[in-house]
């Protein structure tokens, strides 16, 4: 897919406010059957962006996962314990859990 950015404001600008002022007048008229009709024609999905998606979930990396470790006192010794949890979504629940949050 190619955007030619000079069609932008040209182009794109007036397209996209007949859009949004076709949408405010189902609004306003209350037409909602009309209104559903066009809005479920504009964010259709057909099969052949349904591949694209697939193909660029492939390459997709892992979310990465911030797991914060927690500090404790120590009740025998009175000094403080640095716990550390596996980076996971368990590990951040566990961290939470036993945040007392």
């Amino acid at each position: 897919m190619n955007v030619d950015r000079a069609k932008i404001r040209s182009h794109g600008k007036p397209a996209l406010g007949n859009m949004l002022l076709r949408l405010h007048m189902y609004r306003c008229t209350a037409d909602a059957g009309a209104c559903r009709a066009y809005y479920e024609e504009l964010s259709g999905v057909d099969d052949e962006a349904l591949a694209w998606r697939e193909a660029v979930l492939v390459g997709k990396p892992p979310p990465l996962v911030f797991v914060q470790g927690n500090t404790f006192l120590d009740g025998q010794g009175g000094g403080v314990v640095l716990r550390e949890y596996e980076e996971s979504v368990e590990g951040v629940v566990r961290s939470w859990v036993e945040r007392g949050v």
